[in-house]
Formats: C-alpha cells, structure tokens, sequence
C-alpha cells in the first residue's frame, strides 16, 4: 500500500538528521495512521535504536534496549566486551556521549508510555539535552497518538523537554482524495464508503480486499466475529483505559444522537456524573471525540460533541448496538437491514465532516 504523506514526513526528518546537530522531533497521529510505518524506516534508513514505549517497566525497557546495544556492538580488540546498561538514564548518558564524535538516531514510540513506566525519565532527558545541547549529535524522535496526550510531557507550561523539540510532524489519516491513490479498484462512490468506514486509517484501508464487493467487505471486516475490525474499537479502548465500561456507554451514546451538548450526552450515557466525565476527556484526549462550542444553541457554555473519529462512529452505530446479533451468526442480515439502508446518508455525512 502506497502510504500517502508518510513519505513527505520521513524526508523532513531525514533532512533535520543530515543538519549533523542534536534534534528532537515528535511525530503524533491517530492510532493506526502509520507512524509505526515511519518509525520503521527511520530505524531501516538510519540503522537507529527502537525503544517501545509501551513496555510494561524500566527491567524490560533496559533488557530490550541492551539486546539493541549488542547487536550493535563492534570490539576493539579480542578483550572488549560489552557491557551491558543497567538504566534508562545509564543508556541514554552513553548514546548523548558518544554523539559528540558519531552522529546517533534513536525513536521512542510511545512516549507517553514510556513516561507512565519510567516517570523519572524526562528528567533525565531534559538535563542530558541541557548539558550537550552545543556538542551532541543525538537525533531524538518522539511518537505520541496525540497533541493532547502530550500535554505535560512534551508541550505546554509543565513539560520538562518541550523548549528543545525542533519540529512537531503530524501522522494523519488518508483524506478522501488521497484514497484514489492506494490501489482499490473501486468506482468513486465506493471509495468514499471505504473512507467512512474506515476513517481513512491506512492499518484497516488495506483490509478491504480488491476481489469482493464493498458489501461483503463490510459484512467479513466488521459483521463477523473473525472480522479483523469486529473488536478493534474495544482493543484500542482497553490499551488505554483501565476500564472502558464507561468509554462504550459515552460513544454508544453519542452514536445516537445529533451532535448532542454535554447533559444530553450525559442523559444517554447513563453513567454518574464523576465518571462520565473523566471518561469523556479521555476519550477527547485519545482524538475520539470532539468538541466545538455551539453559540447557535443558546448560551456560550454549551458546545457541540462528536465523533472525530468515522470508523468508530460507524461501529458503535450499527456494530456495537447489535453485537448480540453478530455473535449468534446473524452479522449478514444486520448489514442487509439496519446497515444497507442508511449507509449512503452516514458516508454522506462523514465524508462532509471529514
């Protein structure tokens, strides 16, 4: 799959990379928008160190980054042997040090989950990039789901390290013209339902099969409980919340009404007010959910919410309030009956708001 813009992205790092000075980009995007695709080839181009943010604690994170330093480990002599690190901050001390001579790239994914399992970590960073700012030749790129996760930890007032991002890159979904270029062989009218369904993300474009009709796409992908995006909204949710009960009561909600203002997403909810909340802005903060304020509606405080997200608007739509259904075998005859008939008026809409 051709992955429109990722390209552009990874030619503007190279770029800051080939300036031979101490860098520190973020790249933020939705989930599946193919940063994972663009921190590949940063590692694949500039042989850099992978650090998966989201190991469960610093002993794990330490034993993959000393596995990363092995493999890259050239002696000198018969008698030199690695040593491996025992600490974050003992690996990346090495990395800004032996950057002053040889220029080094390392990508973080995840940084937000790296902060969660090694809290002291921007700490560290922060004083590394203090201490070698004129000397070091270390390229840092950060990758994060969103502007909002990092808040704190990147940008805003109480971010230790924002003051030395050189650039803010961003990962987005596939427009609607962009879906033209990736090889489905489908009339206009079709590519826009592809667009809908699947938000534009690259990760589930490329599941829609050239050889079957958009129908039985939808039906195998999303009426079925082998169907790859069957659960994906509920994978997502689970990786970053404790308990997405909430989450599924909030967007199940919303999927029912017209962009509603906050009591009336609260009413459909059914949750208490505390939770609701809380699950709300984390569902703004993973790029879910929107809020515009709506002074059409009467007073200032009230604002409009909605999906900015379309595949997961389609799947608590017509998925999520019918799961009963799909799991008992019977996913075709939902599509055929409440899907079919109002599929054209959600593509419709959600190629307008996209």
């Amino acid at each position: 799959m051709n992955f429109v813009g990722r390209a552009e992205i990874i030619e503007s790092i190279q770029s800051r990379i080939a300036i031979d000075q101490m860098s520190l980009c973020v790249v933020y995007g939705p989930h599946r928008s193919g940063k994972s695709y663009v921190a590949s080839q940063l590692v694949r181009r500039h042989k850099a160190l992978y650090l998966a943010g989201r190991m469960a604690n610093e002993a794990i994170h330490v034993a993959d980054m000393n596995r990363a330093l092995e493999a890259r480990f050239v002696p000198t002599d018969e008698q030199d042997k690695f040593e491996p690190i025992t600490s974050l901050q003992e690996a990346f001390e090495g990395l800004f040090e032996s950057s002053v001579n040889t220029p080094q790239t390392v990508v973080i994914d995840d940084y937000p989950s790296l902060v969660e399992a090694v809290p002291q970590f921007p700490i560290h960073l922060r004083d590394l990039l203090e201490a070698y700012q004129e000397t070091s030749h270390l390229n840092i790129i950060l990758m994060a789901n969103g502007l909002e996760q990092l808040d704190g930890r990147i940008i805003g007032d109480r971010s230790l390290i924002g003051s030395y991002v050189s650039e803010y890159f961003e990962v987005k979904p596939f427009s609607l013209v962009d879906m033209k270029s990736l090889g489905l062989h489908y009339a206009k009218d079709d590519l826009r339902t592809v667009f809908a369904v699947t938000g534009g993300l690259p990760a589930y474009v490329q599941y829609f099969d050239n050889g079957e009709s958009i129908e039985t796409n939808i039906i195998n992908l999303f009426f079925s409980v082998s169907g790859a995006l069957f659960e994906e909204t509920q994978h997502i949710l689970h990786r970053d919340m404790k308990n997405i009960t909430g989450a599924n009561a909030i967007l199940s909600g919303l999927a029912t009404l017209e962009r509603p203002y906050y009591v009336e997403l609260l009413q459909a909810s059914q949750i208490k007010s505390g939770t609701f909340t809380s699950r709300l802005n984390d569902l703004m903060a993973m790029g879910l959910v929107g809020r515009i304020q709506a002074n059409s509606r009467g007073p200032a405080k009230y604002a409009d919410y909605h999906f900015t997200n379309s595949m997961f608007h389609f799947w608590y739509r017509y998925v999520y309030k019918y799961w009963g259904d799909i799991v008992r075998g019977n996913g075709a005859d939902v599509y055929q009956t409440y899907v079919k008939p109002q599929l054209k008026d959600f593509v419709e809409a959600s190629c307008i708001a996209m």
